[in-house]
């Protein structure tokens, strides 16, 4: 390593991507150079280059890490073609350095400062099972097997072993993937491909899956699930066993990652994180989704969901992180801990409960006054209000009361709490429908649409006008929300009597469908409300508003068609395009605007009408053994309207819940926006924000929580190996919250 405090001259040589792998050691900046060219940096800047024996190592990530500021603290970018790098912008701390890429081992960390030009060394690694280390879960997780087609539709016990509720192999991949085993933490990661010691001893592999299935409070969810997967010989359960022996036994994945090439080396991540490693992270919000340059600079608020009943608080300038105490309305909301018990000890945390909330905050977001909405409980499910009655003066209620009052804790029995950070209050709008995800609208009115992710009779959007709202303070008058009508009799408007789900249809008559939104979106092209239903296949939903919502609004069904299926989270772009993350492992898109024939009639209301209107954006990654597609399992596909990081107006992104990475489709192609360290990014809320329009690059960005329910999973300050969580709850990982920021070059700063 040598060192210098201007700018380094950089070896004119052009660095082929190589596999090999490698680790940091000492170079003298002069030995071994050309004709160069200069990297220059400023004070708050750490820049050098990146050779190994080969010559100069493009496309792997330098690290600059920090323990000295009130939150964890690194900022990584990418070589260039000749190996130079430039880690913008830090702020005054101790940092220590090194070098991490695929074909490369850790290098040993370098202790430096902002203003000193560092140069590197990678070195050759030993073996693949040392550089395979460091790939992306995705990687490990393809070693898994699943049942082969050869085994659907299944024909049950006396048949072929098979469950006779899952028709094909893609049911029972969605279950494995995203709408099953997927949704809450990554699969393939070391805290999931090995089993932990503390876990204990088995006789076998099984038993250790079946145990480990039962640990901490997501044991009851675990064991629900996988009892779905069940098969004669052993199903899913069982090839979970042998997928962690074979690693054991020293199997390697089959496929080794890219490095970045292109615009990723152009890539700055930051990361930070907030709350603790006991309580979870679900979502964020920083700013208004339709003027991205509220709140500049401002703080970051999360949502915790079942965990607790704090708002963790990251400052991005100060680099401090805090909790902000919810406010309950009714001391009397049930708590979250009622449906989520221990079931056997957690490896990292034994019999201690995690879970205890009655907050519930599943989803924020932020109004252009930058007051922060919470989809949160605020009551107890028993305690619904009269005006939900059919006696209401709402008209909504008239229509479709809602008047379920259930007892003890339900998921998705929220409301809204909104605080404001002006004047440090909190109101509470007590909403008829539960509340799960909500978007604003771009209308005069501030209204703001919410989800509520229950079939069957609790299948609505709500809205609440937050103007009106704002202006009497009155809930009830400001809410309204309708069941999901399809026009099946092919009429164009909503009739007052309508067809039930599962009953005889009179063709007459219009149909209400059972599909309850998981996502929710505006368009700003029609104002009509998109949103996905999780249903395999999987489903979007148009809800065409009308002029009188309650009793004119009409629903559009689409049914995702193979090659996708596996839905869930899902945006609407500028031009009204409808994206979704799919766990088939593609990104796609569904344009009304290709539709060819009636959208309305008989048999509207199964969603087979527009396929044409169907794309599909195959993800990177590989795939399970004997099954299409990636192995991916997005969770939630954003859109980026306002062009915040740059590569263009409606950019769509997918999180890569099993890559550590998000996703982002840019003129065709998927660029990968990766978090190298710490390894176990997993992605649920996105947001972009302009802190100054004037300050190119530098003044906006991307932000995304990791939002996995085990962030003790995520690799820890000083690991005790490549991707390991650390070895006691003092060095656990918290949740993190990572900055993606696009240069104009890999030495921009």
């Amino acid at each position: 390593m040598s060192r210098g405090k201007t700018s380094i001259i950089a070896a004119g040589v052009a660095a082929a991507l190589c596999s090999s792998a490698g680790s940091a050691q000492a170079v003298d900046d002069k030995a071994g150079t050309s004709a160069g060219t200069v990297v220059a940096i400023d004070a708050d800047d750490i820049g050098g280059v990146v050779t190994s024996r080969v010559g100069p190592e493009a496309g792997v990530w330098v690290i600059a890490e920090t323990t000295d500021l009130k939150t964890r603290f690194a900022k990584i970018v990418v070589t260039d073609d000749e190996g130079r790098y430039v880690i913008p912008d830090l702020p005054k701390a101790k940092y220590r350095l090194w070098v991490r890429g695929y074909g490369l081992v850790d290098s040993p960390k370098v202790a430096t400062e902002p203003g000193e030009i560092v140069n590197l060394t990678a070195v050759v690694a030993p073996n693949l099972a040392a550089a395979a280390q460091y790939y992306p879960p995705i990687y490990w997780l393809s070693l898994l097997k699943t049942p082969g087609r050869e085994k659907f539709p299944g024909t049950g016990l006396s048949g072929n072993g098979v469950p006779e509720n899952f028709k094909s192999q893609e049911e029972w991949l969605d279950l494995v993937k995203t709408n099953g085993c997927g949704p809450c933490h990554q699969l393939g990661n070391v805290a999931t491909r090995t089993i932990p010691p503390a876990l204990g001893h088995f006789e076998s592999s099984v038993e250790a899956w079946r145990r480990r299935l039962q640990s901490g409070q997501g044991g009851t969810a675990m064991i629900n699930g996988m009892a779905r997967l069940d098969s004669s010989d052993g199903g899913q359960l069982a090839l979970f066993a042998d997928w962690t022996d074979r690693i054991a036994a020293g199997e390697l994945p089959h496929e080794t990652p890219p490095r970045p090439v292109g615009v990723e080396r152009n890539l700055v991540v930051t990361v930070r994180d907030y709350a603790d490693p006991k309580h979870y992270l679900h979502d964020l919000a920083l700013t208004d989704k339709r003027k991205p340059t509220i709140n500049p600079y401002g703080q970051i608020y999360g949502a915790t969901e079942l965990g607790s009943d704090d708002v963790p608080v990251l400052d991005p300038v100060k680099n401090t992180k805090t909790l902000l105490p919810a406010r309950l309305r009714d001391a009397d909301a049930p708590s979250s801990l009622l449906a989520n018990p221990v079931i056997e000890p957690s490896p990292y945390f034994g019999k201690e409960i995690l879970w205890n909330s009655k907050f519930n905050a599943h989803t924020p977001t932020m109004d252009a006054q930058g007051r922060v909405y919470f989809a949160a409980q605020t009551r107890s499910p028993k305690n619904t209000p009269d005006y939900c009655t059919k006696n209401s003066p709402i008209r909504s209620a008239q229509l479709y009361p809602l008047a379920a009052k259930p007892d003890g804790f339900v998921g998705n029995a929220r409301q809204v709490s909104v605080y404001d950070p002006k004047s440090k209050k909190w109101s509470f709008i007590d909403t008829c429908f539960g509340s799960h995800h909500l978007n604003f609208a771009g209308d005069a009115d501030d209204t703001v649409f919410l989800n509520n992710s229950a079939q069957g009779e609790l299948a609505v959007l709500g809205w609440v006008n937050t103007k009106k709202f704002w202006e009497t303070g009155d809930a009830a008058k400001a809410q309204g929300w309708t069941p999901l009508i399809v026009d099946t009799d092919g009429d164009g408007k909503r009739g007052a009597d309508y067809n039930e789900p599962g009953k005889p249809v009179d063709p007459r008559k219009d149909t209400r469908v059972p599909f309850g939104l998981y996502s929710v979106s505006w368009s700003p092209l029609d104002g009509s409300v998109w949103g996905s239903n999780l249903t395999f296949p999987g489903y979007a939903i148009r809800v065409a508003l009308g002029q009188n919502p309650p009793e004119t609004a009409l629903t559009e069904v689409y049914k995702v068609p193979l090659p996708g299926y596996g839905i869930r989270g899902a945006d609407v772009d500028g031009e009204g395009v409808f994206w979704a993350a799919l766990g088939s492992g593609h990104l796609a898109s569904f344009d009304r605007r290709k539709c060819k024939g009636p959208l309305n009639g008989p048999g509207a209301e199964k969603g087979e009408k527009c396929p044409e209107g169907w794309t599909f954006y195959p993800l990177p990654g590989p795939g399970f053994a004997g099954a299409p597609g990636s192995a991916e399992t997005p969770y939630y596909a954003w859109v980026d309207r306002h062009d915040i990081l740059g590569l263009g107006a409606n950019t769509p992104f997918a999180t890569g819940n099993q890559s550590d990475s998000l996703h982002a489709l840019a003129n065709g192609r998927v660029v990968e926006l990766r978090v190298p360290y710490p390894m176990g990014f997993y992605a649920k809320g996105v947001d972009g924000r302009i802190d100054d329009p004037a300050a190119g690059w530098k003044g906006r960005g991307l932000w995304s929580t990791s939002g996995n329910r085990t962030p003790f999973h995520i690799e820890a300050v000083d690991a005790p190996a490549p991707g390991a969580p650390g070895n006691t709850p003092e060095t656990y990982s918290s949740p993190l919250v990572v900055n993606f920021q696009l240069r104009p070059d890999p030495l921009a700063h």
